[in-house]
C-alpha cells in the first residue's frame, strides 16, 4: 500500500504528490530512470546499462518497503512518476545507522522544486528512523545538485579527482548530513 506523504503546489502551479513506491510502479520507474539517464552528465550510467526487468524493479521496490532503515519515494504529477529518491540503509549491523541517498528527476521537471520536495520528505523521515548519518555522492559539475544538498545541511567530506570520465574528467564529491 502506498503511503502518501504530501501534496505540494510548486511555483509553476502544478500539484505534486510525494508517496512511497509500490510494485505496481516498477514499469513507470524504469521508464523514469531511463529518461533521466539518457544524456546525463551527472549519473555514471548509460541507458543501456540499466537492465532491470519489471520483476527485478518490483523486487528492488519491495526491498525499500521492507527495510526499516530504507525509503523509496516517488514524485508524481497526474499519475505520471516524475522523480524518485531512495535512501538505502546499510544492512550491516555496525553500519545500520547509515544510509546513502540517490535521486533523479525527469528532465522536463528539473529546476521546478521537485528535488527539494523529495529531499525534504526524505530528511524528515530519516529523522524519525534509526538512521543517524545520511550521505550521498555528487559530481562536481552538478552545481544545482550541490546547492540543493547544501540547502538541506549536507557538508562536503570527501573528493575523488577525475572520477567520472566522459570527455573532460569530473571530480566526485561525497557529502554527509548528521541527523
Amino acid at each position: 500500500m502506498d503511503k502518501l506523504y504530501s501534496e505540494n503546489k510548486i511555483p509553476s502551479g502544478e500539484v505534486i504528490t510525494i508517496r512511497t513506491g509500490s510494485r505496481q510502479d516498477a514499469q513507470k520507474l524504469i521508464a523514469l530512470k531511463k529518461s533521466y539517464i539518457t544524456g546525463t552528465t551527472s549519473i555514471p550510467l548509460y541507458e543501456d546499462e540499466y537492465r532491470n526487468t519489471i520483476v527485478e524493479e518490483a523486487e528492488w521496490i519491495d526491498r525499500y518497503n521492507n527495510q526499516d532503515n530504507s525509503l523509496l519515494l516517488l514524485a508524481e504529477y497526474n499519475g505520471e512518476v516524475i522523480g524518485n529518491i531512495d535512501l538505502t540503509g546499510n544492512q550491516r549491523r555496525k553500519l545500520y545507522h547509515t544510509g546513502m541517498i540517490g535521486m533523479g528527476i525527469h528532465n522536463d521537471w528539473q529546476n521546478k522544486k521537485i528535488g527539494s520536495l523529495l529531499m525534504e520528505t526524505t530528511i524528515e523521515w530519516a529523522k524519525t528512523s534509526l538512521l543517524q548519518i545520511v550521505w550521498l555522492e555528487v559530481y562536481a559539475s552538478n552545481t544545482a545538485g550541490i546547492k540543493l544538498y547544501e540547502k538541506f545541511g549536507f557538508e562536503r567530506c570527501g573528493l575523488i579527482k577525475d572520477f567520472f570520465k566522459e570527455g573532460k574528467p569530473i571530480d566526485k564529491i561525497t557529502m554527509v548530513k548528521y541527523l
